[in-house]
C-alpha cells in the first residue's frame, strides 16, 4: 500500500493565497486609512528607536570580525563546547554570542556571513539560527522591566529565564541531526598527540586562513559591512511596520473576551509585551510569566526575519518554529517557578547599565536606545567575555581524549 505524499502548496496556489491576502490587506487599509497609518507610524518609531540602534553596530562589527578571521580564531577556542554540547562547529560560538547579546536576527545574520564564506553548511546554519534566536537584552532590561513595568530587578530574572529556556529548548529538540557533516567529521578525527599544534597556534592559523580567503581591503570591507547591515535592518523594519498594521486590522475582529496581547504577541513581540504590560492580571507573577512566554516565542514577525536572512541556506521553517514554541512554554514555566527570587534583587538594579537617568514610561513616545549605545556596548562585551571564560572552563573540565592504536 503506497503512502500518500504530504500535501504541499504548488507555486500557483502559493501565489493565489499571497495575492488574496495582499488584496485583503490593501482593502482593509483603504477602508480605514487613519488607524492603519498610525499603526505603521508606531512600527516605524519602534524600529528606529529600539531595533535599529540595538543591531546596527553589531551587524557591522560581525562582518568585519568575520572577514579578518577573528571569528574563526574564537571558534577554535569554543570548539569543544560547541561540538560536545550543541553538536555544531566551533565558529558557531560567535553566532550564539551574537544572538544572546544583540537579539534577533543578529544570530541569523552572523550565521549567514559564515555560510556565505563556506564555513557552515545549510543545515548547521539553520540550527545555529534556532539556537541563537533571542530577544535583545536591553529590550528586556530597559524597555520592559524598567520603562513599562517599573521592576528593574525582575528584568534580570526574566533575562536569565529567557536565555536558559532558549538553550534548553534547542537541546531538547533543536540539535537532532546536527553536526552530521563538518562538525561530526572533525570530531571523529583522532588527536595528533604531541604533534598537535597548540590552541593559540591553531587559532592564529585559522584567523590568517580566513582573512586570506576573504581578501577584501578595509575600505571595501567597511562599505560592504555598512551596506549589508542597513539592508538587513531595512528588511527588519519592513516586517515590523507590516505586522503593526496587520495587528491593528486583525484587532477589529478580536472577540471581546480575548486579551489583546495574545494577538499582538503572536505577530510582533514588542507590541505584544507592551499590551501585556498594560493588561489586567490576577497576579504579577502571572503577568511576568506571560511576558516571558511572549519573549520566548518572539512572534511571527521575528521568525520571518530570521528565516528571510537564511533563505539561501535552505532554512526549514517547521523545526525553527517548533523550537520557538517550546522556548515560550519553558520560559512561562520557569518564570512562574523562579518568580519568588525577585524580592532578593536590589531595587536600584537598573543603575548598573543606565546610571541615574530615568526612563520614560510613555510607550507612545517609545524608548530610545540610541543614548544607551555606549552602555550597551560595554554590557554586551562583558557578556561575550563571560561566554569565552565559560568555554575555556568547559575545555579544562572536559579535556579531549587521545586516541591510541
Amino acid at each position: 500500500m503506497k503512502k500518500k505524499a504530504p500535501l504541499r502548496f504548488t507555486p500557483a496556489a502559493a501565489t493565489l493565497v499571497l495575492g488574496a491576502g495582499s488584496l485583503a490587506l490593501v482593502a482593509a487599509i483603504v477602508s480605514s486609512p487613519s488607524p492603519a497609518f498610525q499603526a505603521s507610524l508606531q512600527g516605524l518609531k519602534l524600529w528606529w528607536q529600539i531595533v535599529f540602534p540595538a543591531l546596527l553596530p553589531f551587524l557591522v562589527l560581525s562582518e568585519i570580525l568575520t572577514a579578518y578571521g577573528f571569528i574563526h580564531a574564537l571558534g577554535t577556542w569554543l570548539e569543544p563546547l560547541m561540538k560536545r554540547l550543541f553538536k555544531l562547529p566551533g565558529v558557531g560560538g560567535w553566532v550564539l554570542a551574537m544572538g544572546m547579546t544583540t537579539g534577533f536576527p543578529g544570530g541569523a545574520q552572523a550565521a549567514k556571513q559564515l555560510y556565505d564564506q563556506g564555513d557552515l553548511n545549510g543545515p548547521d546554519a539553520g540550527k545555529l539560527a534556532a539556537l541563537s534566536h533571542f530577544c535583545n537584552p536591553m529590550l528586556i532590561l530597559v524597555v520592559i522591566a524598567t520603562g513599562l513595568m517599573h521592576e528593574p530587578a525582575a528584568g534580570y530574572v526574566v533575562l536569565a529565564v529567557h536565555w536558559l529556556a532558549g538553550l534548553l529548548a534547542y537541546l531538547l529538540i533543536g540539535r537532532r541531526g546536527a553536526g552530521k557533516d563538518a562538525a561530526s567529521q572533525a570530531a571523529e578525527k583522532p588527536d595528533e598527540g604531541k604533534n598537535k599544534p597548540s590552541m593559540l597556534r591553531r587559532s592564529l592559523h585559522a584567523a590568517k586562513a580566513a582573512h586570506a580567503k576573504d581578501g577584501r581591503g578595509f575600505g571595501r570591507l567597511l562599505g560592504d559591512s555598512v551596506t549589508n547591515a542597513v539592508q538587513t535592518l531595512m528588511m527588519v523594519g519592513g516586517y515590523i511596520i507590516i505586522f503593526a498594521v496587520v495587528i491593528q486590522i486583525a484587532g477589529r475582529f478580536l472577540p471581546p473576551g480575548l486579551p489583546s496581547y495574545w494577538l499582538s504577541g503572536a505577530f510582533e513581540v514588542h507590541l505584544g509585551t507592551n499590551d501585556a504590560s498594560t493588561a489586567a492580571f490576577a497576579a504579577e507573577r502571572l503577568q511576568w510569566s506571560v511576558i516571558s512566554a511572549l519573549l520566548g516565542f518572539s512572534g511571527i514577525s521575528a521568525l520571518l526575519q530570521s528565516m528571510s536572512v537564511l533563505r539561501k541556506a535552505g532554512m526549514r521553517w517547521f523545526p525553527f518554529a517548533l523550537v520557538r514554541l517550546l522556548h515560550g512554554a519553558l520560559a512561562f514555566a520557569a518564570a512562574w517557578l523562579v518568580w519568588p527570587l525577585v524580592r532578593y534583587f536590589p531595587k536600584n538594579a537598573d543603575h548598573a547599565f543606565l546610571g541615574s537617568e530615568a526612563i520614560s514610561s510613555d510607550w507612545n513616545a517609545y524608548f530610545s536606545l540610541w543614548k544607551a549605545v555606549p552602555q550597551l556596548l560595554q554590557w554586551q562585551g562583558a557578556l561575550l567575555a563571560a561566554m569565552i571564560a565559560c568555554s575555556l572552563l568547559f575545555k579544562l573540565l572536559h579535556p579531549s581524549r587521545k586516541h591510541t592504536g
